[in-house]
């Protein structure tokens, strides 16, 4: 009897390049955090572009109750804290072949589900879609890699 849909190694691809993908995106964010934030203390020039705006966009919200900068500062830090946690998981359980990736996405939905309970706090409507649709690519990506065979 002929074998239906494509052979497993295709399937082991797809399922390692759905790793792959949150990897290098985790990594660039935390990248593109990191240099916002040493552009917001000084360190690099006002004209670097390789910045999120994720500090900016941080004040901007949090203005809305009055937040100390200081504690939108650790709010920033502790997110890119968080995004480096979840780019090493991913990275991890992209070399070791998907173990461990239900670990790197228990992290990452787990900050993209603050991101949406923050966005209901400040009231920042306007940005909330972008966390939902993180977290809906995350939950997809999820059942892809449970569902798909190995």
């Amino acid at each position: 009897m002929p074998r239906l849909g494509p052979p497993a190694a295709s399937w082991r691809t797809l399922k390692s390049g759905v790793l792959l993908f949150w990897a290098a995106w985790f990594t660039i964010v935390v990248l593109t955090n990191v240099f916002d934030a040493l552009k917001a203390g000084r360190v690099l020039p006002a004209g670097w572009t390789l910045a999120s705006g994720y500090w900016e966009l941080m004040l901007k919200v949090t203005a809305v109750h009055g937040t100390p900068v200081i504690i939108v500062g650790l709010l920033f830090l502790g997110v890119i804290a968080w995004q480096v946690v979840a780019a090493v998981l991913f990275w991890r359980a992209w070399v070791a072949g998907g173990r461990g990736g239900l670990a790197a996405f228990t992290v990452a939905l787990a900050l993209s589900a603050a991101f949406a309970l923050a966005d209901e706090i400040f009231v920042a409507y306007t940005i909330e879609p972008v966390h939902l649709r993180l977290l809906a690519l995350q939950l997809l990506s999820v059942l892809a890699l449970r569902l798909l065979p190995d």
